[in-house]
């Protein structure tokens, strides 16, 4: 990618091309003919003089989408929001699967030998910066029809920024600008909080500068490569027609090996992860596949594959389904990447005489046929729940220790029922008197008004279950919680959820939007406050009933000191980083509960 950290001063010093010219008019014309089927046509008719360079300047934008938010011509086509209202935004995606949020200007230089103007910078920022503010009215009505998809992306610390200036003139930018769109850079990760010497590729916000030298490389290295498996031998085979036709049986090892061979990782495009790397399944799968081959069928989930086309060999017998020969187009393995690449890796370490060896291992497959555009849903529907169903979770064999069953058996004592196994519905409450063990978890975490348990609690709660026997798991759940304290926790726990709810349904989002920031990522830390100013709750030895007048009293201070703390303290930080970083959660525990 174009990172503008990446690009020398030096670049733009350099004369450009002779052939820049001819470059730009090609990359013009090619990706105007590729994307404008997909591009709105609003002040850009066909019929207008203009409408060539218009329409290819939009078209490097859809382009830019198309390689940088990892999407479909279709949609990139429908990202571009470019028009005369567009606010200085040319196109936008949001991709919820990437967790990546791309923004581009985009400029079609017909000579191919200019760069980006000081103006056309500070329009730019000026117009990510009102973004940013959620100030959607600025912009073109296809962005603002995408307001609730961006919200999701700024509201998250999960989800990467791109802002873009793409062109096709030379590499590079004058010296003045192309320090201030570092600096730029630099000051939009320092606000997001951002450790030091984070790879460019993980930065929450990053700054690209697109010529046409990057166009070029884009085109030239191509995405999206089809992967046809022809001659896929299936043991022991079957078929189903409806809702989608699909066949099933065993493969062979070694045909899994050819498949990495030819294709590497590109079988995993359309999974929703690649590879783990080095984990203890990955392990596990290569020792029964070299030790004990014969077992693989019976300990291996399986592969799934889909594909948009599926073509049995005419001499397969529709009596016989011993064994049969297919053939497979555009596959892609959706689950079962850790199979495969395993499987590939462990055959650099057999020898060739022993590669015949990986016949032995037979591993369940099914290839799903799901054949056009109107089924991408689909598609999405059955990669999803193939990669999540069933999953197990720390927390799971969490539901089975000692702890956990102790605290069950005090919560009976007091009529109350401990729901340890995990539900599909997240805090689902069968009535007042049932706990959730996830309930459990956040108000004795709360209670112990610690930074880095609090903005773990935040951030990555699971690393609470990862290790039962680890210093997190324990400083929640230990001998010295008793059923009493899980219980006066969690009790009061839900009135200040509910309390903190009605707060956000009460402030109005565009009027008081840091407000509503703050009340919204701030709740584990007003949490923490509330509960720990009520008397006695974390050694109380009865129940203690919720005083949530003098609760709800105690949430308006903290909210209003919490937001006069930012405007002072932090006016560009975002709430949603600030409150997973333990040490700005230590900071503001410390000042507000002086406050208090």
């Amino acid at each position: 990618m174009a990172f503008v950290k990446d690009i020398r001063i030096a670049d733009n010093a350099a004369p450009a091309a002779p052939t820049s010219r001819v470059v730009a008019q090609r990359l013009g014309k090619s990706l105007r003919e590729r994307f404008q089927d997909f591009i709105h046509k609003r002040e850009c008719d066909p019929s207008q003089r203009d409408y060539g360079v218009k329409m290819a300047s939009r078209a490097i934008a859809a382009f830019s989408i198309y390689n940088l938010a990892v999407v479909d011509d279709v949609t990139a086509g429908q990202s571009v929001c470019d028009s005369s209202e567009d606010g200085g935004i040319d196109a936008i995606c949001v991709n919820h699967s990437e967790k990546r949020v791309v923004v581009v200007q985009s400029k079609f230089n017909q000579q191919g030998n200019s760069t980006w103007t000081k103006e056309n910078f500070l329009s730019f920022k000026d117009a990510c910066e009102k973004l940013q503010l959620e100030e959607y009215s600025r912009f073109d009505q296809i962005l603002q029809r995408m307001s609730s998809d961006i919200e999701i992306g700024l509201e998250s610390q999960d989800y990467k920024f791109l802002f873009v200036m793409a062109h096709t003139g030379k590499r590079g930018a004058a010296e003045v600008i192309l320090s201030d769109m570092q600096k730029w850079q630099d000051e939009l990760n320092l606000a997001a909080l951002a450790p030091e010497n984070t790879p460019q590729d993980d930065l929450p916000f990053q700054v690209h500068l697109v010529s046409a030298e990057d166009l070029t490389e884009w085109l030239q290295a191509g995405t999206h490569v089809n992967i046809d498996l022809d001659d896929v031998e299936i043991e022991s085979y079957g078929q189903k027609d409806e809702p989608y036709l699909a066949v099933y049986g065993q493969i062979s090892g070694d045909q899994i090996l050819d498949w990495w061979e030819a294709h590497g990782t590109r079988l995993f495009d359309k999974n929703i992860r690649n590879l783990l790397g080095n984990t203890d399944v990955n392990e596990s799968i290569g020792n029964t596949a070299v030790n004990n081959p014969e077992m693989f069928w019976y300990y291996n989930n399986g592969i799934t594959v889909l594909v948009s086309e599926i073509s049995p060999h005419r001499r397969n017998s529709s009596r016989d389904t011993s064994r049969g020969i297919f053939n497979f187009l555009n596959a892609s393995v959706i689950n079962g990447a850790q199979t495969v690449s395993t499987i590939g890796q462990i055959s650099k370490a057999i020898s060739e005489d022993n590669r015949n060896d990986l016949e032995q291992i037979k591993i369940p497959a099914r290839f799903i046929k799901v054949a056009n555009v109107d089924n991408a849903e689909v598609a999405a529907a059955i990669t999803k729940a193939n990669n999540h169903q069933n999953r197990v979770l720390g927390r799971d064999f969490a539901s089975q220790h000692s702890e956990q069953l102790r605290i069950s058996k005090e919560l009976a004592v007091e009529n109350y029922q401990y729901q340890l196994l995990r539900t599909d519905d997240q805090y689902i409450h069968f009535d007042a008197s049932t706990i959730d063990l996830d309930e459990a978890l956040d108000g004795l975490a709360c209670l112990t008004m610690s930074a880095s348990i609090i903005a773990t609690l935040k951030d990555k709660r699971g690393r609470f279950f990862e290790n039962l026997d680890g210093h997190l798991y324990k400083s929640v759940f230990n001998p010295t919680v008793s059923g009493i304290k899980v219980i006066n926790a969690v009790v009061h726990l839900r009135v200040i959820e509910r309390l903190i709810d009605s707060k956000l349904s009460t402030t109005d989002r565009s009027t008081y939007r840091k407000r509503h920031l703050i009340i919204t990522h701030a709740n584990r830390v007003i949490t923490a406050l509330l509960l720990n100013k009520v008397s006695d709750l974390a050694t109380a030895t009865e129940l203690i009933s919720p005083n949530e007048e003098l609760l709800s009293s105690k949430l308006d201070s903290i909210i209003d000191a919490a937001e006069q703390y930012f405007e002072r303290n932090y006016t560009n930080a975002y709430p949603a980083r600030f409150f997973g970083n333990v040490e700005k959660v230590n900071e503001i525990l410390k000042v507000l509960s002086n406050m208090l």
